[in-house]
């Protein structure tokens, strides 16, 4: 078993794929020469629509809620982080607490705590990279508020230092099945495992 440290001493593609749930998916591989200008041309028809995009902005709090609601699909769950890094960002933060309570900030405040341990910029940018491998379904179907999401959620985890909807949603996904596997009884793998 690979460490995330030996990953990043990979190419981008298996690093990439090493960090979801991808494997045995169409994002296992990386986008070939179609694809790529698949993902170019839907860019190009999704930047046509400057006032819907402006619209989806004018109201953060609907976005990031629309956003969190998108990236719930089961189309994404091949993106769900990978047990390894969720297992490593355990490592990092400590278990996430338990509330009671679904004002309490507790859980939101470690789950950003704990993304942020682990999405330095190289990870960002292969996640931003595979959610961007989405945007041509969405755009050939014309749903446009979804390629407007997908598209500002893949510019943000790309380029920020924050935590974006899609990484939240993926990470917090990725964490729940972690704890699925555990309570089944499958090998956990420890971070540090060679």
């Amino acid at each position: 078993m690979k460490t995330y440290q030996a990953l990043e001493e990979h190419d981008t593609r298996e690093y990439a794929a090493a960090l979801t749930r991808c494997a045995d998916t169409w994002l296992a591989a990386p986008p070939d020469a179609a694809e790529q200008e698949r993902i170019v041309a839907a860019g190009k028809a999704l930047r046509e629509q400057r006032r819907r995009a402006v619209e989806f902005h004018q109201d953060p709090t609907a976005a990031t809620l629309f956003s969190m609601n998108l990236f719930r699909d089961t189309a994404f769950a091949p993106l769900h982080l990978e047990r390894r890094l969720i297992a490593q960002m355990i490592a990092a933060q400590g278990e996430p607490p338990e509330v009671a309570d679904p004002d309490d900030p507790a859980f939101v405040q470690y789950l950003r705590r704990a993304i942020l341990s682990i999405a330095h910029a190289r990870l960002r940018k292969a996640l931003a990279a595979q959610l961007r491998r989405y945007l041509p379904r969405y755009v050939a179907a014309e749903d446009w508020q979804a390629a407007i999401a997908l598209d500002h959620n893949a510019f943000r985890t790309a380029l920020g230092n924050e935590v974006s909807p899609f990484l939240l949603q993926m990470t917090l996904e990725g964490l729940a099945r972690y704890y699925e596997e555990l309570e089944a009884g499958q090998e956990d793998t420890p971070p540090d495992a060679a």
